[in-house]
């Protein structure tokens, strides 16, 4: 996208420098400013974090260079990057928690949904068999070996607790929990919907009994 030579009287455009990948051009209601991304962000058209900035890993550069911040690490205490997403212990593979650093302050986070562990090559929380970590000691479970009578082969199933299920997978267990106002049905083992309260307390016209008008 080219540069304009003036900016629209209205509204707010931001257009891509044509060497930097963390510089752009910002017109805001006829005015045009170059602005520069903070450390660990990019120009880009979608997912702002800071102004028309998205996270590094989200943006492809091409040919352009990175002349000021971008993707050059401006490390402070648990934040490699002023902002971005990393594993809490980077020393470690198999992480539940993980730092979600602004301006260059880490925050930490678990992941969530329970179950699953940080993965750096999505930036992002993953089945532990995808990162190569063992959840049989987060869980408390082992998946029984060759259950072949299991319905559900070959992922069988188990009864974990009311609100969640278990699902191994190449030997893994995986925690399925259900969403809100749900419950695990146990002859299914499946995540049912809990019934509203009105209809709970609906009469069950004509389930027997001898009153009441038949036709």
């Amino acid at each position: 996208e080219e540069i304009p030579l003036q900016c629209p009287h209205e509204g707010v455009y931001g257009y891509p420098h044509p060497k930097s990948c963390d510089e752009y051009f910002q017109c805001t209601n006829g005015t045009m400013t170059h602005e520069f991304c903070p450390n660990g962000l990019l120009f880009s058209q979608t997912g702002h974090v800071v102004g028309m900035c998205a996270y590094y890993w989200n943006v492809d550069c091409g040919d352009k260079t990175v002349r000021k911040f971008g993707s050059k690490p401006l490390s402070s205490p648990g934040c490699p990057y002023q902002f971005g997403f990393f594993a809490e212990d980077d020393r470690q593979q198999c992480n539940v928690f993980y730092s979600e650093c602004a301006w260059g302050v880490p925050q930490r986070k678990q992941c969530e949904p329970y179950g699953l562990f940080y993965d750096e090559r999505i930036k992002g929380c993953n089945w532990p068999d995808q990162v190569g970590c063992s959840s049989e000691s987060l869980l408390q479970f082992k998946c029984p070996d060759d259950d072949h009578s299991n319905r559900f082969w070959p992922y069988p199933r188990y009864w974990y607790n009311q609100q969640a299920i278990i699902t191994c997978v190449s030997g893994q267990p995986r925690l399925i929990q259900c969403g809100e106002n749900s419950f695990v049905d146990a002859n299914s083992l499946s995540c049912v919907e809990e019934p509203k309260s009105d209809e709970r307390l609906r009469p069950n016209v004509g389930g027997g009994g001898g009153h009441g008008r038949h036709f």
